[in-house]
């Protein structure tokens, strides 16, 4: 870096309280194995509020989330590191290098060469800084869809009828994806809120989108359902399979917790989704499949970013976007979240670097 601050601002999160404080900065920690990113855009997860609440399961082979969708630029490279000052950058969090939240001005991420290599990923649309949309949660959903097609043995998504159930961020991206594969979709949602988003930003249909009381209307129809809320709860599960023909394959995405099961005390739903398989189970006189998918790749970021650059108008991910906030602005927010005072649709951002 041409001129190392003192004190830089960033985030912490302890007992379920999210606060903000001014830190001295790490000069000793710039090393060989060193990447100090700037965060221009930081997106608000709902992985970060649950573990805000305390409601999700850390895995010991990624270790916790949050602060993880960010876009930045490399402002420190250690000599061993492969990455270039001035790259622009997004992170992964399924590999996990030593980092520090994105929840601040600066990141620090620690690793060897290999891990920073799948860890820190280059971001090849310079205009992403001026059209900002998430890197991460749209590699998870190229990730899960291309998974499905594997475990599922088919060529594309051509003539299936799609259900989703959730109208969040990754609902909205699955029906994005599954339309680009040759589906037909219809998404599902409780709130209106999500579903007035939906199509005030010509994301979906008035055809796809409907309320998730109108799913009583649509049982045994789909050769696919998505769960994809924030919780994949047995009511949902329930929901899903209703929805679902004859033979369909059910595709768990939305957060489960060990022990989970479904159909009720059959099938360990929480390992076929970290695990990515797929089982059959009966359900109410009805064949299924249950599968599920976790997580991402470099792959699938560059997928992801193939499928942006080449199809804009099929993944017009810059309006999922729908506040942005300062970094000051963004504790008292998620606490709002995790208490339940505050919900938003889309992708809320905190802009930080990108307005120095």
């Amino acid at each position: 870096m041409s001129s190392v601050p003192y004190t830089y601002e960033t985030s912490t999160l302890m007992d379920g309280v999210v606060a903000l404080g001014v830190h001295a900065f790490p000069q000793d920690a710039l090393g060989d194995d060193t990447v100090v990113i700037e965060p221009h855009y930081i997106g608000i997860c709902r992985a970060d509020v649950k573990e805000v609440i305390g409601s999700r399961d850390v895995m010991g082979d990624r270790g916790p989330l949050f602060g993880h969708e960010l876009v930045g630029t490399v402002s420190f490279s250690g000599a061993g590191t492969g990455l270039q000052k001035g790259d622009v950058v997004t992170l992964n969090p399924n590999i996990t290098p030593t980092r520090t939240t994105g929840f601040a001005e600066y990141v620090f991420v620690h690793g060897t060469k290999e891990v920073l290599e799948q860890a820190v990923i280059r971001v090849p649309e310079p205009e992403i800084q001026n059209s900002i949309w998430m890197p991460e949660p749209f590699a998870c959903i190229v990730h899960a869809l291309r998974k499905f097609l594997e475990l599922t043995n088919l060529p594309s998504l051509a003539g299936k009828k799609v259900g989703i159930i959730g109208a969040g961020c990754a609902g909205l991206m699955f029906a994005m994806y599954a339309r680009h594969l040759g589906a037909s979709v219809s998404v599902f949602n409780r709130g209106e809120m999500r579903r007035t988003f939906a199509r005030e930003r010509e994301i979906l249909t008035e055809d796809e989108i409907h309320s998730l009381e109108d799913a009583k209307a649509h049982q045994n129809e789909f050769d696919a359902v998505i769960v994809a809320p924030t919780v994949s709860s047995t009511d949902i599960l329930e929901t899903a399979a209703a929805m679902a023909a004859d033979e369909a394959v059910l595709l768990v995405y939305g957060g489960t917790r060990k022990g989970d099961s479904f159909p009720l005390g059959q099938r360990d739903v929480d390992a076929i989704r970290r695990e990515e398989r797929i089982e059959s189970a009966v359900h109410n006189g009805k064949r299924l499949g249950i599968s599920g998918a976790y997580g991402c790749s470099k792959e699938d970021y560059e997928e992801g970013y193939r499928l942006h650059a080449r199809h804009p108008h099929e993944f017009p991910l810059e309006r999922l976007a729908s506040r942005q906030i300062g970094l000051d602005d963004f504790p008292a927010l998620i606490m709002g979240m995790a208490t339940g005072a505050e919900d938003y649709p889309g992708k809320v951002l905190i802009g930080i670097g990108a307005q120095r």
